[in-house]
């Protein structure tokens, strides 16, 4: 009788700081993890597999996809149970972001958009570098998971919309149009033409630049520039042959190429030159830091600065945050800011 009496305070203790716990992760909410295990860091040395097992660690949830089917998928099974998930760890590239949050803006409302831990696992990370964190994976995680929000360093990003008949809607943070697109797309056609150590490792971006660039040095690269109307709104219209086209919502603070001239309002940041643009080759490096100059005008070919939505006239082709798009050019191409979402980094 002595032992029944002892043991049962002590069983509903336990029992009592367990329902506890439960109820505090319940309305804590949930984590979920979504890991492309064949973006290029994150297949390196099983850090897929010690990804996982950190996040269920923490009781979280985490599925791998890489195909754009299988994300959706993942995302579609992670959302299908009723209880709320409030942080989304993505490991992966700038495209996979770009499949995330996409899928986020057309099924959820922005209320119940959860906070995004992005893990840089690509080789560029051009957007991933500015939302997320190269830094090792484990011990992010680590640091993110055992703090609150407010405690770390949380970060609100708006989106670019892009609206074609091509493809309906996509929600993303980089654009590239023109000469960039050219060089992304025939980078990525240069190393999936077959499997060799310099198409595949790290720096393969970098060689695959410095081949482009031999070849336009040479008179061998094939780029034709295509002619566009381009209407920013108050910010100006750019008409002709069009050399580059670059639109995003990232701030870009602390990159080495932030291209985009401090003038005009609105989230949306665009830099449109024509081909034939006065002094582009001697205000090349000036244009990748910002730097535009008041005989860099529309005048002169240039168009940079910040506005609220964009109409783009005869464009058959872009990235979106490295996602190659065809588009038909008899349709305009509308650009203009999307929803908000917050990212959680150390």
């Amino acid at each position: 009788m002595v032992e029944a009496s002892t043991t049962a305070p002590v069983l509903n203790t336990a029992r009592a700081a367990i329902d506890s716990t439960s109820q505090d992760q319940a309305e804590a909410g949930r984590l979920v993890a979504l890991i492309n295990p064949l973006s290029f860091r994150m297949s390196l040395r099983d850090r897929a597999e010690r990804s996982i097992r950190h996040i269920q660690k923490y009781g979280g949830q985490a599925f791998e996809a890489s195909q754009l089917d299988d994300i959706e998928e993942s995302l579609a099974s992670a959302y299908a149970e009723p209880s709320t998930i409030t942080r989304l760890v993505v490991a992966g590239g700038d495209g996979t972001l770009q499949a995330v949050v996409s899928w986020l803006a057309r099924h959820l409302e922005p209320s119940n958009f959860p906070d995004l831990i992005v893990l840089s696992a690509g080789r560029t990370n051009y957007v991933a570098a500015d939302v997320g964190t190269r830094k090792h994976f484990l011990d992010t995680l680590e640091q993110i998971l055992t703090h609150e929000a407010d405690a770390l360093h949380p970060v609100q990003r708006p989106t670019l919309r892009l609206q074609h008949p091509s493809f309906g809607q996509q929600i993303g943070f980089f654009v590239a149009a023109g000469w960039i697109d050219y060089i992304i797309r025939d980078i990525h056609q240069w190393r999936g033409m077959r499997s060799s150590w310099w198409r595949n490792h790290h720096g393969a971006t970098a060689v695959g630049l410095i081949r482009l660039g031999f070849r336009s040095l040479t008179g061998r690269s094939n780029y034709q520039p295509d002619h566009l109307e381009i209407d920013a709104g108050e910010l100006g219209q750019l008409n002709g042959s069009n050399k580059l086209l670059l639109m995003t919502t990232l701030e870009l603070n602390h990159s080495m190429a932030n291209p985009y001239a401090s003038q005009g309002t609105g989230a949306l940041r665009v830099t449109a030159i024509r081909d034939k643009a006065k002094g582009f080759r001697r205000n090349f490096t000036s244009i990748l830091r910002g730097r535009f100059g008041p005989r860099m005008n529309i005048k002169n070919g240039y168009l940079s600065g910040n506005c609220n939505s964009i109409l783009i006239n005869n464009i058959n082709q872009v990235t979106l945050d490295g996602q190659e798009f065809d588009l038909d050019p008899e349709q305009p191409l509308r650009v203009d800011v999307g929803p908000i979402f917050r990212f959680l980094r150390p």
